[in-house]
């Protein structure tokens, strides 16, 4: 399992950009930031995203993950560190990797940002740092009204025949 996760400035740009565009790209981000959020959190990358089924070669020990309507995030695995380098739709994914052929754009001087993996054996004991939890904050803003908190009238009102009990 990995120890850190790097993620590469431009994800963030990239991210941003898909954000503010409708329908396919904003939800292709969110479930980009979904699988970043739990590759720090320890999870294994097969259950934190839909892994492509065939390895691309192009770059050595490459992943994409696929976020549905032709949208990719593709990652760099090495023993100790999970780099985030790229995500985006079909086309410039394959721009990317072909840029990136036979060459290791992960080791480069350009400053990521790093986050450890602090993950115990249970799942229940999981800590999360400052950065995590940053990052978790603006990766799921709390300005929809459909995440606010249900308050409790509600929820008994809905729920009357299990709380009765």
């Amino acid at each position: 399992m990995p120890e850190q996760v790097h993620i590469h400035p431009k994800v963030e740009r990239q991210l941003c950009t898909m954000e503010s565009s409708t329908n396919a790209p904003s939800i292709a981000a969110d479930r980009a930031r979904k699988i970043i959020l739990a590759l720090i959190e320890g999870q294994r990358t097969e259950s934190s995203g839909r892994l492509q089924a065939k390895a691309d070669t192009r770059v050595k020990n490459s992943c994409k993950f696929n976020l549905g309507a032709g949208y990719r995030l593709i990652c760099i695995r090495t023993k100790k560190i999970f780099y985030v380098m790229h995500v985006g739709d079909h086309e410039s994914c394959d721009v990317w990797l072909n840029n990136h052929s036979k060459k290791s754009p992960h080791k480069t001087e350009i400053q990521m940002k790093t986050f450890s993996v602090q993950c115990c054996r249970k799942k229940t004991n999981c800590t999360m740092d400052g950065p995590v939890q940053r990052f978790r904050e603006t990766a799921f803003d709390n300005d929809d009204p459909c995440l606010q908190p249900i308050p409790q009238e509600y929820l008994r009102k809905v729920f009357k025949g299990l709380v009765a009990g």
